[in-house]
Parts: structure tokens; C-alpha cells; sequence
């Protein structure tokens, strides 16, 4: 009975390390920055004040990019019916600017 006992002890020693748990203790660290970030970005007048300048900055990108987006989808389709119908390819551009507008 003392050396089944003695085994069980031995057997789950705490200070023997058993697992790599260095990808558990980075996770942990990041979580806890990322919530410190998110906590200056809500809790502080700095905070508000960067997160309201991304936000600005963001929406301007996004503004960009559609606005691109469109113009080239209008440039296409207006190449597509030009070659389709003999019509200039201006002269179409012109009319979709008219209708999507």
C-alpha cells in the first residue's frame, strides 16, 4: 500500500513540467493586451478621440474604393454595349452616368 501510495505521489510531482504551455501563456498575454487596447480605445477621451479618426479614416477609404469600383464597372459595361451596338463608348458611359446618378 505505501509504494502503490508513493508511486501516485511521484507520479504527479508539481514541480516536474509535463506540458509545453508556452502557446496557452502567449495567448493569455495577447488577450490581455488586446483588452487593454479596447478598454483605452472605450474608456478614454485619447481613446474616442483615435477611435473617431479611424473610423473617419476608414469610412473615406471605403468611399474611395466603391467610388472606384463603380466607375470601373461602369467603364466595362459601357465597353461590353459599345462593342455590342457600334455606339461610342463615351456616349454610353455618359448615359450610365445618367441613370446611375
Amino acid at each position: 500500500m505505501k509504494k502503490q501510495l508513493k508511486k501516485e505521489i511521484l507520479k504527479h510531482n508539481p514541480f516536474k513540467k509535463h506540458h509545453n504551455n508556452t502557446a496557452l501563456i502567449a495567448l493569455g498575454v495577447a488577450g490581455a493586451a488586446a483588452a487593454g487596447a479596447i478598454a483605452y480605445f472605450y474608456f478614454t477621451d485619447n481613446g474616442n478621440d483615435a477611435r473617431n479618426k479611424a473610423a473617419d479614416s476608414l469610412s473615406e477609404a471605403i468611399d474611395k474604393l466603391s467610388h472606384n469600383i463603380k466607375d470601373e464597372f461602369k467603364s466595362l459595361v459601357s465597353a461590353f454595349i459599345s462593342d455590342k451596338t457600334g455606339v461610342a463608348k463615351h456616349t454610353v458611359k455618359a448615359v450610365a452616368d445618367h441613370v446611375s446618378e
